[in-house]
C-alpha cells in the first residue's frame, strides 16, 4: 500500500475555543517513566503501532531526549479512576527554518471515541502550545477527513506547500 501524502495545517494560536471536559475526566501532564508505557498503550490501541514495543521505541526516539519538555507538553486525558483514555502532545518543530509549535499525537482510544472528548483534548493542547509558541502546525492525511473537519472547526487552516497538496485540499473541500 502506498503511503499517503502528508498534509499540513496551521494555526496562529490567537483565538483558541474552549470546550469543557465532560464530567468524569481530567487532564494531567507526563510525569514518570510509567507514563511512557501509558502513551505507548494509547497509540497502540489507536492502531498507530502494531504493538506496544514499537510504540515504546518511538517514544524513546522522539521524546526521551527531551524529557524536560515532555513533562510540560505531553497531555493525558484520563477517567477520574485514573484510566488513561487519550493523549495529545503540544510539541515543537521547524517550519521554514523557524521553531514553532506542533500539535502532535492526538489520540483517543477507540472505546472512548464519540464521547465528546476530542475537542477538549485538542484545545487543551492548543492552550499548552500557546504558552510556548505564537503559531503551530500539525500533520495529517487525506484519509483523516473527520479529523481535518474537526481541526478546521477549531481554526486550523491548510498549509499548501506544492501543487500536489493543493489538488488534494481542493478535492477535500469539494466534499
Amino acid at each position: 500500500m502506498a503511503e499517503e501524502l502528508p498534509l499540513y495545517m496551521g494555526h496562529n494560536l490567537e483565538r483558541i475555543p474552549r470546550f469543557p471536559l465532560p464530567a468524569g475526566y481530567r487532564y494531567r501532564y507526563f510525569d514518570t517513566q510509567m507514563d511512557a508505557k501509558s502513551w505507548a498503550n494509547v497509540v497502540t490501541k489507536t492502531k498507530e503501532f502494531p504493538h506496544v514495543d514499537k510504540a515504546m521505541e518511538r517514544f524513546k526516539e522522539e521524546f526521551l531526549p527531551c524529557l524536560t519538555e515532555a513533562k510540560k507538553r505531553i497531555i493525558f486525558m484520563e477517567t477520574d479512576c485514573g484510566e488513561v483514555v487519550g493523549t495529545a502532545t503540544a510539541w515543537f518543530g521547524l517550519w521554514d527554518g523557524i521553531e514553532v509549535g506542533r500539535l502532535h499525537w492526538v489520540e483517543i482510544i477507540p472505546e472512548y471515541q464519540g464521547k465528546q472528548l476530542g475537542r477538549p483534548l485538542i484545545t487543551k493542547a492548543m492552550q499548552t502550545l500557546k504558552a510556548y509558541h505564537e503559531t503551530a502546525y500539525l500533520k495529517t492525511q487525506k484519509s483523516s477527513q473527520a479529523a481535518i473537519h474537526l481541526y478546521r472547526q477549531l481554526g486550523w487552516y491548510p498549509l499548501v506547500i506544492d501543487e500536489q497538496e493543493k489538488q488534494v485540499w481542493e478535492s477535500l473541500f469539494k466534499n
